[in-house]
């Protein structure tokens, strides 16, 4: 990690996607959300480039739980509609990340429990196919 060159106050930030990632969501959340960390003007290369690696580390963080707030969003009643416009794209792109998720979240046993219940993943799905949207692989 290297500080600003131009601002002894700045935070230490990460060069790379990897140092970025490794910082972990909530203190990566925390660094982006900090302004001084970011000098607005007169930036080097170093400045860019932690932005830039904190970016994307950030971005990749809040797509992999996109799924889990489709189907918070889902199960609390909100209409698909609503999901798909909240994600910012299409009801089947709102499925598809959904049920790649909820399908491995399903399978995915620890201590005799899913992560997702059956009843759960079939609450959501039945939303989706009401309006239909299903899986290939549905009857």
């Amino acid at each position: 990690m290297i500080r600003s060159q131009k601002r002894s106050d700045a935070p230490e930030r990460p060069m790379t996607f990897n140092a970025a990632e490794s910082l972990g969501p909530f203190e990566l959340a925390q660094l982006w959300a900090d302004r001084t960390a970011w000098p607005i003007d007169e930036r080097t290369p170093y400045d860019e480039l932690a932005e830039l690696a904190c970016m994307s580390a950030l971005a990749t963080w809040l797509k992999c739980w996109q799924p889990v707030a489709i189907h918070g969003a889902m199960l609390a009643g909100a209409r698909p509609e609503a999901v798909a416009g909240a994600l910012g794209n299409s009801l089947q792109v709102a499925f598809e990340r959904w049920h790649e998720w909820a399908s491995r979240q399903r399978d995915f046993i620890v201590n005799g429990k899913p992560g997702i219940t059956e009843d759960e993943y079939e609450a959501v799905a039945r939303r989706f196919a009401a309006i239909g949207i299903t899986s290939p692989d549905s009857p």
